[in-house]
This record gives structure tokens, sequence and C-alpha cells, in this order.
């Protein structure tokens, strides 16, 4: 047993480090339709990432070492933050929350990339990083030792005893590093919490928010879906409501006698090749419907899916632009189709006709029945009659729907929310530690 571990050996045992850090990639045995894990692509990623980082390394250390020292409580400049409680983002999603965070409380990030980095500094945010670290995942799948798993903990926890958080905040806990994350806070004694990132499928295993202390959820459906599949219990669990303010698209008419449609890929055929298939029909169908229906339409690839390849197959169909966010999507389109997409879910938050196309040999949630979208179809033939009743209306107001906010709770302010749940975090500390002294 390795000496540095051995505080570790009551919270996960040595001989369990590896599963705990890799379990991940095991979900799938449970779903009977995947082919395909992400294990092969995660490794393939750690390796670019790590030889990016050697390639730049001196120059990447310098600089996190000026900026590293803006979170660092030596720093006299923040001397005037003593009172506040320190908050460390792994960023991903949600920085809006972490701007307005900011501005109560003492904010810092766990960096993993340039774009993290960019982001820091442009806000003036410190941080600590993580980049040096896939080293040690990548030698540890490599040789199969797990020295560098111990090693991993021990740099994980060196960083955050520099960095002395109250609360990590994190967007996900099933990938090694943010495992590892979790495993040094508990021995630290530093909360984490993890906001949830996107929707979770009750016919899809459950893997993230398992191990962080708690898990805000974006509505009470998904509350109760963690608390059903045994994840985490309800004092565990908090409702943040969608992590974004919702920025409403007014009453929709006919644009030069002509509505958009954006059909909304996933990447499925990434765990399943045999889905490539029933993808490139399914666009190809949907365009031809659009044509004779005088509907512009557009595919929007999933961030995941090959450009090239999609367009070599789908030369007749028009793209949306990769530099299209999903805010500016929204306000360019009119009716957004998807098989199973958390942009088909956000399409109905934006007032937006929302048509959920199940023709995929897979069985999913349904949105219609959930509240999440205008309307659910089997086949293509059933999305085509919709499409016509559409194409001959002059506004949709009759096809949109009242959105369901136990599905998703949209009516708070989410950084006003956030901050009113560290705040009862603390409340529940501290009575937990006058309870000690009784």
């Amino acid at each position: 047993m390795n000496t540095a571990y051995s505080d570790y050996e009551k919270i996960i045992p040595s001989e369990k480090l590896p599963q705990f850090l890799f379990d991940f990639f095991d979900r799938f045995k449970e779903v009977a339709w995947v082919k395909n894990t992400e294990k092969e692509s995660f490794y393939q990623t750690l390796q670019l990432n790590v030889d990016r980082y050697s390639k730049n390394r001196f120059l990447v250390r310098f600089l996190d070492r000026i900026f590293s020292k803006l979170y660092s409580n030596k720093n006299p400049f923040l001397s005037f933050q003593r009172n506040k409680k320190n908050i460390l983002f792994r960023p991903f999603k949600y920085y809006n929350i972490i701007l307005g965070a900011k501005k109560y409380q003492k904010v810092g990030l766990i960096n993993h990339g340039n774009w993290d980095r960019f982001f820091a500094v442009k806000n003036f945010i410190g941080y600590i990083v993580t980049s040096d670290l896939d080293q040690y995942i990548l030698s540890y799948l490599k040789e199969n030792n797990i020295k560098y798993l111990y090693r991993l903990i021990e740099e994980v926890e060196n960083k955050l005893r520099i960095a002395k958080p109250d609360y990590i905040v994190l967007w996900s806990d099933v990938l090694p590093i943010e495992r590892a994350i979790v495993l040094a806070s508990k021995k630290l004694g530093i909360i984490t919490l993890e906001i949830q990132h996107g929707i979770d499928d009750s016919f899809w295993p459950i893997e993230s928010g398992k191990f962080v202390d708690y898990l805000l959820v974006w509505g009470k459906y998904f509350a109760d879906l963690y608390e059903k599949q045994n994840v985490r219990k309800s004092e565990d669990i908090y409702i943040l409501g969608y992590p974004y303010l919702i920025e409403k698209n007014k009453d929709t008419k006919k644009k030069d006698k002509n509505y958009i449609v954006y059909y909304l890929g996933t990447n499925l055929e990434f765990y399943n090749e045999e889905f490539f298939d029933v993808k490139m029909e399914t666009i190809k169908k949907i365009n031809e419907i659009c044509n004779k229906l005088r509907i512009k339409f557009f595919y929007r690839p999933h961030p995941g899916e090959n450009r090239e390849l999609l367009k070599k197959n789908l030369k007749d169909i028009a793209f949306t632009d990769t530099r299209e966010g999903l805010q500016e999507a929204f306000k360019t389109a009119d009716i957004f189709i998807s098989f199973q997409s958390t942009s088909l879910v956000e399409a109905t938050m934006s007032s937006k006709v929302s048509l959920q196309l199940m023709n995929y040999p897979i069985k999913s949630d349904n949105f219609e029945a959930l509240g999440a979208c205008s309307a659910s179809f089997q086949t293509i033939e059933e999305l085509e009659d919709y499409l016509k009743k559409i194409a001959s209306a002059k506004n949709l107001d009759k096809f949109k729907t009242k959105f369901n906010n136990n599905y998703i709770e949209t009516r708070y302010n989410p950084i006003e929310r956030f901050l009113e749940i560290i705040k009862d975090i603390e409340r529940k500390n501290t009575e937990n530690q006058k309870l000690k002294f009784i």
C-alpha cells in the first residue's frame, strides 16, 4: 500500500481505486444496443492532451504560476474577501453562474485547457490547473500500475491544499480527474457539488452525481429520477432549475412565406455504427418533406459528429454555420426536430415549436408526455402530416406547448438560486457542527 494513500483507505480502499476512477466505461454493459464504448476515444483524447501539454508546458506553467497567485490566500489584494466563501468551479457550462457568484463570493476555476484559461484571464479569475494530470491517467492505462493513480490523487490533493476552497462545483463526477477531485475533497473536508449538465433519460443508466456531496438538478422530475434509480437520497438533492436565464421568443409569423426547420443531430452512431444509416435516411426524408411544403430545412450537427463525413453523404442538404450558437439558432429557426436532445427541450423553453421524432430502434423518454416538447412521433409519416398543418398556418402559436416546470424548473433566477443553495448548505453544516458539541 502506498503511504501517501493510507489516509484514503477508509474512503476508497486501494484495491477498489481503479474501479472507482474508471467505472464510467462499464455503464454500457447494461445497454444492449451499445456496440462501442467511449473508452477508446477517451484514450485517444488523453494522448492528444498529453502531447499538446508537453509541447507547451514551459509557457503554460509560467502563465499558470502567475494567475494561480490570484486565487492564493497569500494574495494581499484578496484580503477584503476573507469573509467570503471560496468556491472552485470546474468550468464546462454555466459561465453565467460563475460570473454571478463572483459578485458575492470568492470564485476560482479548476482549468483543463486553453479556453478555460482564456475565460479566467478575461474575467480576472484565479485558477488551478489539471492539464498536467492527464499523464498519470495515460500511464496507468498503458502500464496498469496503480502507482500512477496514487500519484494522481496526491497531486490533486496538493493543488486543493494550495487553493483551500470551501466548495467545489463540478459539471460531472464520472471521469477519472473529477473522481480524484471528489476523493481528495472528502479527505480535506471540502464540500463538492454537481450541477446537472444535460437531460437524463430514464431508459439510460445514470452514472453522474453518485459521489459528490450534493447534486443540483434542473427540476423535480430529475430529483425523483435520481432517487428512484438509487443514485442519491432526497436530502442530498437540490432543485437548481434551468441554469440559464431563458429568452422567450416572440410570436412567430411566416417569413417570406417560409418557416425554417432545424433538425438537431445526435451522435448515436458513435455507440452503434448501424444508426448512421438511420440518420442519413431521416435527414434526407425530412428535407424532402420540407421542400414539398416550401419550408427551409437545415441540419444542425451534434458537436461530436464528423461534419466532413456528413457532408460527403448529404450533398444536397443545407448545414447550419459552425459559428452559430444555440441562442442564435433559436432566433433563426421556427421549428426544431430531434430524436432525443437537450437542445430540443431548450427550444421548447424558448417558446419554439419542438417536435420529437422517435424513429430510432431505441427506447427513450417521450418528451410530449413529459410536457417538454410540442409533439412526439414514432414515424416520419406522422411527422409529415403534422408539418403539413404547420406549413398552412399563418402563425405557430397553436403548435407551441406550455412547458412543464415539474420537468425543468424555469421560474428561478439561476444565480440567485445557486447562492441560496450555498447558504442552505452552510446552514446545515453550522447546525451539524453544533450537534457535535451537544
